[in-house]
């Protein structure tokens, strides 16, 4: 469950999210269901998401590019902007 104050579901975009996995998971044979569920069950459990506060949907969640190299995920609400995290590609800037 999202702990932001802001936080403001995009009811529109979790419903073309929910309609495309159902169509998603109708085309996969069972091997590949399998196969999928094995992959989620290796994930590490000290792994931490850094956009897990925020929620899922979130309409004021956004990312972009930032300075070279950098990607960046932000809260856009009004009187709560700040950035949240920031990945790193070091490719782009050798």
């Amino acid at each position: 469950m999202c702990k932001c104050k802001f936080y403001e579901i995009d009811l529109m975009a979790r419903k073309e999210a929910e309609e495309m996995e159902a169509a998603y998971f109708a085309a996969m044979s069972k091997a590949e269901r399998e196969a999928m569920d094995a992959w989620a069950a290796m994930k590490p459990d000290g792994e931490q998401d850094p956009l897990a506060e925020c929620g899922e949907f979130c309409k004021h969640l956004k990312s972009g590019k930032g300075h070279p190299g950098e990607y960046v995920y932000f809260c856009a609400a009004p009187g709560n902007d700040h950035i949240i995290h920031v990945d790193f590609n070091e490719s782009e800037i050798i």
